[in-house]
């Protein structure tokens, strides 16, 4: 496994992100082709990312198969729900470039950037809940004021989660204000588009657990799994857009 963007850069602060956007976050390389006996799988992986780069750019997700019997691929992309197109098709040409380089032997790989996400395998996962390769970041910083703030946590990521899960795009983004704190919490979850709707909620459950246990009380935190990505801040990490009118949160009165 590598990492492209150092962790220690993550758990400091997680805007930093941004400044490591054009680089992976996190990949995964695995199912090694013996080398020179299987050159038709090779070639099969590549024919499939013609196709998925090219749809991907269009519709911001894609999936793929190429080929018959043991030498099928399957793939899948995805851009995240609030870029352009641009954004999305140069993410894209990088990650298809970056996993053929760094897993070239690899019948089964997934790549992670901020802004997309590619995964391709022998095996047809399509449309399966994965929540394997699970990765998650926090921010050092801890809020002064973790009743009021976590509450309002929940209530954010519980709204996009269901919007996630019930959107054709399974794409939900919201913000909500902590009053008491003068602050504003930004929120994402997002699925993989061949998930239906119980598969979704499965998958950012899962996500959630990290996102109410190792980020509790954290300003930030950033979740990513094969099949989705959870992530809140208390900076406005989203584009596109305009985010739907903010949510006031005011205390629990004694």
């Amino acid at each position: 496994m590598e990492f492209s963007c150092k962790l220690f850069i993550f758990v400091l602060l997680l805007p930093i992100i941004a400044r490591c956007s054009a680089d992976s976050i996190f990949q995964e390389c695995s199912n090694n082709i013996t080398v020179g006996t299987n050159n038709l799988l090779q070639e099969n992986i590549n024919h499939a990312f013609f196709g998925l780069i090219a749809r991907t750019t269009l519709y911001g997700f894609a999936t793929s198969s190429y080929g018959i019997g043991q030498d099928i691929i399957y793939g899948l992309t995805r851009c995240r729900g609030d870029i352009s197109r641009e954004t999305c098709s140069s993410c894209i040409l990088e990650a298809a470039d970056k996993i053929r380089t760094i897993c070239p032997f690899s019948a089964e790989a997934r790549i992670w950037y901020e802004f997309c996400f590619i995964h391709y395998d022998s095996k047809n996962f399509l449309g399966q809940s994965d929540t394997s390769y699970t990765n998650s970041w926090s921010s050092s910083p801890i809020t002064t004021d973790p009743t009021d703030f976590n509450q309002a946590v929940e209530g954010l990521m519980g709204e996009v989660k269901v919007a996630a899960a019930t959107r054709d795009d399974k794409f939900g983004r919201g913000e909500r204000n902590v009053l008491k704190s003068n602050m504003t919490i930004y929120g994402m979850a997002q699925c993989t588009r061949d998930l239906q709707e119980s598969a979704c909620s499965q998958c950012l459950e899962k996500a959630s657990e990290t996102i109410f246990g190792t980020c509790k009380s954290r300003l930030g935190c950033y979740v990513i799994n094969t099949s989705c990505v959870m992530r809140y801040e208390i900076h406005d990490f989203l584009v596109g857009p305009t985010a739907p009118s903010p949510i006031a949160y005011a205390p629990t009165s004694p």
